[in-house]
């Protein structure tokens, strides 16, 4: 064992070149693992972390369930928190909001929030709410007030004292959802949520059904999954597929590179072999030596670029140390799976480069006679070709290129790998991005503050001219943009209808489906459709903010204040890629035929909606007024919506505020948008607003001053993980390039060195290089291009880029910029080690062996 050591160790320190080449060629591959497997990491963990944000940290809800359900899923496997809470009462239709008062633990309000002022309620009646809902009632965040209402379906009204001051949590203040929290007494309470989080890591999916059927609990109406939440755990909690693709794409790479080296290396020590073997030496102790050295090679080569890996990946975590949320992920796994690949590499490395020289006899090896007349034979080539053509050092570099065709695929292979890995890197971020634009655009919260009016009981309920005036001479408020929204009808033919699927679609369950009643109705005198839509009234500064988003006409809003010229939001109707239908900014077929210069026509009852529920299911027996609009444009986004009704699935009509207040009457306004003067105090402000808004029951304010700061550091987060995941590709992709070119050239040293004996000069030694530098360059860089416009199709067609209003676009100053470091870098590469050439004697050249 010994005695093989130390012949590995000469073996390493005779051949130098060979071994620090085979060196470099592990510790990169070894580097992008880990350092890209890190990044990745980091960035799932970026994206989890914005996710508990968005949706809740809990993985499911078992709903209306007993005791006994409760301490069986208790029992449940891999559970890491369970929160329990259980609906009391609402606040009812004309209390300043409508607010859900719920029995919840100390688990559930922990967990979800914190306690910022005071303590979790213990006593009757006692409470906890977030700061927003007080301030959405103008009331301060203090502890100790008393706040009385009528609850609905009760008789009388009732007092609660306020305890206790949440963290606003951004998943209910995004939404405008309303919950107050009082002690849960179990004993006194009967039906149960049980909202559960799991270990990270676990089978949630299978856990989840596996206590719902223990606990005999109906999948279907009882268990409420977060599916996104649950979706972003699994595939954090194992290798994501960049980190595996990107481990088997480097692994193959660096096993191709290493095996051209060292096939080299072995076939200059044949003779070694040759005689082990003639004196007695078995095959396998052959194969012994061969692994014993790279095995070797690899345990030194391992750990440094573990810590290249980790090291690199660590910069770009630092570059964005002031985002908090998210710490530095040290993937253990990655690591394994870099130091699994690199072995099982260099196994099958060693396997065949045995096989190849199990095929030589001993006497053969001894002899060195294998193989040697092919080498002359293009030595004398090139020597011929030189005499005859002694200028045509372009031809003499074309050959000498195509001359070691396995060396040329390994350079074009290590000079194109990188920069495909890049432009992939860059295009998953492109629908990262656009997903959670997608994400925000439809949550309607487009303002620093936002005043939303419950309207759904009340549609004559809405914020007046003075509180609008109000609003405007609050310091520090530089734009104040208003939506008056009425729930109304549109009369349509049934062909103006493009997707009936979509229709249907919606009104085979879920809110479309169980509140409206369907978005369709026949109306059965005329045999025409009634689309459940809305009646927008916009004043000018909110009709601006929808010429972004015009696909047809124009916007005239003097037109519009005196005349019927409405702008139409018509939904765009995409095939997603789950299999359904959604509707989508940027990109799908519109619901209607409606075109601009047509006139549409919309019925609104006469008189006050007394029955809001007949009234959305159709069910009810007004009267109608029927209103006709000129269509003047065409949108794909309605910009200001109250997200009920019809949503953004129906066809929106918008006019100005001016004409809908001839129509209807005095104007009271269901959405605001408010804007600050940068650099004001957005807390003062708030309260002002609050205070305004409590005038108007149902109305709440949100500050998303602070939400719109920490999502863009949650954005910066993640775009700083995934391009410093492009980075690490890039600078190790050309610390590659340049290993195995220079290897390639020195291992040639002795060739150009007579070339150099017989007559070539300095400057057409330096032309025949630079073309073969560019050769390199401008060959990697067609192969990436047409490789790039490849996966970037198969990308767009597989992972529903569309789904968020994507073309398929493709990034020309990135190509660009890998088409021009190519280039360079191929003639650095040839660069660099022709310098050394050059400076080495014509005899030193001539008898160098690698």
């Amino acid at each position: 064992m010994m005695e093989d050591f130390n012949m590995v160790i000469k073996y390493i320190k005779s051949f130098k070149s060979r071994s620090l080449a085979i060196v470099l060629s592990i510790i990169l591959g070894t580097s992008l693992i880990v350092g890209v497997g890190t990044l990745s990491k980091s960035a799932q963990q970026a994206g989890l972390d914005r996710v508990k944000r968005e949706t809740g940290t809990y993985h499911v809800a078992y709903k209306d369930i007993d005791k006994k359900q409760l301490n069986i899923i208790k029992e449940g496997s891999d559970i890491k928190n369970i929160g329990v809470t259980s609906y009391y009462a609402s606040t009812d239709i004309g209390e300043k909001l409508p607010i859900n008062i719920i029995y919840a633990d100390n688990n559930y309000l922990n967990d979800e929030s914190e306690i910022i002022k005071g303590r979790l309620p213990k006593g009757e009646n006692e409470v906890v709410l977030e700061g927003w809902i007080l301030n959405s009632m103008g009331l301060e965040e203090i502890v100790g007030q008393e706040l009385t209402f009528k609850l609905y379906n009760k008789d009388n009204e009732e007092t609660f004292k306020v305890v206790g001051i949440l963290k606003d949590r951004y998943k209910d203040k995004s939404v405008g959802r309303c919950e107050m929290f009082l002690n849960l007494d179990k004993e006194n309470i009967s039906n149960f949520t049980a909202n559960v989080e799991f270990n990270e890591g676990s089978t949630i999916s299978k856990n989840i059904q596996g206590i719902a059927k223990k606990a005999g609990i109906d999948l279907k109406d009882q268990v409420g999954v977060n599916s996104t939440l649950v979706g972003s755990v699994e595939n954090n909690g194992g290798l994501d597929i960049e980190s595996r693709n990107t481990a088997i794409a480097m692994s193959i790479f660096a096993g191709l590179v290493i095996y051209s080296i060292y096939s080299i290396s072995v076939y200059q020590r044949i003779r070694d072999y040759g005689m082990l073997r003639a004196v007695g030496a078995t095959n396998f102790r052959v194969f012994k030596l061969m692994l014993y050295e790279l095995l070797l090679l690899a345990l030194i080569s391992l750990p440094i670029g573990i810590v290249f890996g980790m090291g690199g990946a660590q910069i770009f975590n630092k570059l964005g140390g002031n985002i908090k949320s998210t710490s530095f992920v040290i993937p253990t796994r990655i690591i394994i799976l870099s130091i699994a690949c690199t072995l099982i590499m260099i196994f099958i490395i060693s396997i065949l480069t045995y096989i190849k020289i199990r095929k030589i006899s001993p006497i053969e090896a001894i002899k060195r006679n294998f193989g040697s007349d092919k080498k002359v034979k293009k030595s004398n080539f090139i020597i011929n070709k030189l005499i005859n053509k002694i200028y045509v050092t372009k031809t003499i570099s074309i050959k000498n290129i195509f001359r070691n065709k396995k060396s040329l695929i390994l350079i074009m292979i290590s000079m194109s790998i990188g920069g495909i890995l890049v432009i992939k890197n860059d295009y998953a971020y492109s629908r990262s991005q656009a997903m959670y634009k997608d994400q925000q655009r439809w949550l309607f919260m487009n303002g620093d503050f936002v005043l939303k009016v419950n309207g759904s009981t009340d549609e004559e309920n809405g914020l007046s001219d003075d509180e609008i005036n109000e609003i405007k001479n609050i310091d520090g408020i530089s734009e104040v943009k208003t939506a008056r929204i009425l729930h109304t009808r549109m009369i349509l033919d049934k062909e103006d209808i493009l997707d009936m699927k979509f229709i249907e679609e919606l009104g085979s369950g879920g809110y479309t489906g169980n509140v409206l009643n369907g978005l369709l109705d026949e109306d059965k005198e005329t045999g025409k459709y009634l689309l459940k839509q809305k009646l927008k009234g916009f004043n000018d500064e909110m009709l601006k903010s929808l010429d972004e988003y015009v696909i047809s006409g124009n916007i005239d809003i003097e037109k519009m204040k005196k005349e019927n010229l409405a702008v139409i939001y018509m939904p765009h109707i995409i095939d997603t890629f789950y299999g359904t239908k959604d509707v989508v900014v940027g990109k799908g077929k519109p619901l209607s035929n409606i075109k601009v210069g047509d006139t549409v026509t919309v019925k609104y009852p006469k008189g006050k909606i007394t029955d809001g529920e007949a009234y959305w299911k159709a069910k009810d027996n007004y009267e109608y007024e029927e209103y006709d609009f000129k269509v003047g444009a065409i949108v794909n986004y309605p910009f200001a919506d109250d997200s009920m009704y019809s949503s953004d699935n129906g066809i929106d009509v918008i006019t100005s505020n001016n004409y809908l207040e001839r129509l209807f009457g005095k104007n009271n306004y269901d959405v605001v948008y408010a804007n600050m003067k940068k650099g004001e105090n957005h807390q003062e402000i708030n309260k002002e607003l609050g205070k305004i808004g409590s005038k108007v029951p149902g109305t709440i304010t949100t500050d998303m001053v602070q939400d719109k700061i920490a999502n863009d550091k949650n954005l910066k987060q993640e775009k700083l993980y995934t391009y410093g995941i492009v980075a690490i590709l890039f600078v190790i992709s050309i610390f590659n390039i340049i290993n195995n070119v220079s290897y390639n050239l020195t291992s040639r040293t002795s060739e150009f060195g007579m070339l150099r004996a017989i007559g070539i000069g300095e400057k057409d030694f330096r032309k025949m290089i630079t073309y073969e530098g560019l050769f390199y360059g401008i060959v990697s860089s067609i192969i990436v291009v047409v490789g790039g416009i490849l996966l970037q199709i198969r990308m767009y067609k597989t992972y529903g880029f569309a789904d968020f209003g994507m073309d398929f676009l493709i990034n020309y100053k990135l190509y660009i910029l890998i088409i021009v470091a190519n280039i360079i870098v191929g003639l650095l590469a040839t660069y660099l080690p022709a310098r050394r050439i050059k400076e080495s004697s014509i005899v030193e050249s001539i008898n160098i062996l690698e």
